[in-house]
């Protein structure tokens, strides 16, 4: 009975702990595969900043939906979180925004557009006609700062946890808890790696993904934390620990090799960020670990930016 009890407020721990995200309380019961970016975090740092100036100038189009909606990507979202039941078949999931919406002036200039939204539990759901798989993309404001966007059915049950506790499997928060303390994006799968083979449409990528070393890949894990310097940061759970000892030796192996051969090729900023990456493993865990300057990151983009941009022709 105490052992029950202590079972009980370790997962609620867990579970509020999870909870410092908002937007965790309306994902799926199902949900297998989490993630997330806070993006207030991230724009407050050097990356994010350098990442802002990449995007392209603001077109006219652009500026008009700023003054017709009074709402700015750039300036108001504040967190997303994405969630997946993981199913090929179903195609279902759920897109969770935080940010400063005027949710009545979007939806009257929505109406006035045409868009005759459906009323469900409360709340107004604007859906589109059925798409890809005979299914229907539809989005709906929870609030003043939450939007959720996805197929019709996983929409409606958002609406629906809108007054109900969580509802996320408590192992699965327990996960979350630990892989997004303190880091501005991360992501958390319990679905074995091998299962999305079916769902890539190509067939090498396909095949590979259905070898035996990737299908003792039950669980997987990754993070990353902006500032001075980046940290990267991922796991694989595997089905033994001996899976997991031969699935290190052969991430190591190529990563020797793509370092060599960057080396080889002159690309000394990407054979330095292999060399500063780690593999390790701990019983049936594989981690991954690597840290890179921002600057030196940001000079790899640049860098592949400009290999990547057409030639000029005279």
């Amino acid at each position: 009975m105490r052992f029950r009890l202590l079972a009980v407020l370790l997962s609620a721990a867990a579970i509020a702990s999870a909870a410092e995200s908002t937007l965790l309380k309306y994902v799926m019961p199902d949900a297998k595969v989490v993630s997330g970016v806070n993006f207030d975090s991230i724009k407050l740092t050097p990356f994010g900043q350098f990442a802002v100036s990449l995007l392209p100038a603001p077109d006219a189009g652009f500026e008009q939906f700023i003054s017709f909606t009074g709402f700015d990507p750039r300036r108001d979202i504040h967190e997303i979180v994405m969630a997946s039941p993981a199913d090929p078949g179903k195609k279902t999931g759920l897109l969770l925004v935080r940010a400063d919406f005027d949710r009545q002036r979007i939806l009257e200039l929505l109406k006035a557009a045409g868009k005759n939204p459906e009323v469900y539990n409360g709340l107004e759901i604007l859906a589109g006609p059925h798409g890809h798989a005979g299914i229907s993309q539809a989005v709906a404001f929870l609030d003043n700062t939450t939007a959720a966007a996805g197929d019709v059915e996983s929409v409606k049950s958002a609406i629906d946890r809108r007054n109900a506790g969580m509802s996320i499997d408590p192992a699965l928060a327990a996960r979350i808890s630990v892989v997004s303390a303190n880091e501005d994006a991360w992501v958390v799968s319990n679905v074995p790696i091998a299962s999305f083979a079916k769902s890539v449409p190509d067939r090498n990528v396909s095949g590979a993904l259905q070898g035996d070393l990737i299908k003792s890949i039950q669980q997987s894990s990754g993070a990353v934390k902006f500032g001075s310097t980046i940290e990267f940061s991922g796991e694989l759970t595997t089905r033994t620990d001996q899976d997991a000892s031969s699935l290190a030796g052969v991430v190591q192996f190529f990563l020797n090799m793509a370092g060599s051969q960057s080396g080889a090729n002159g690309n000394a900023g990407i054979a330095a960020l292999l060399r500063n990456l780690s593999v390790n493993t701990a019983s049936n865990a594989v981690k991954i670990d690597v840290k890179i300057a921002e600057a030196d990151l940001e000079n790899l983009i640049r860098l592949a930016q400009h290999n990547g941009a057409p030639k000029a022709r005279l």
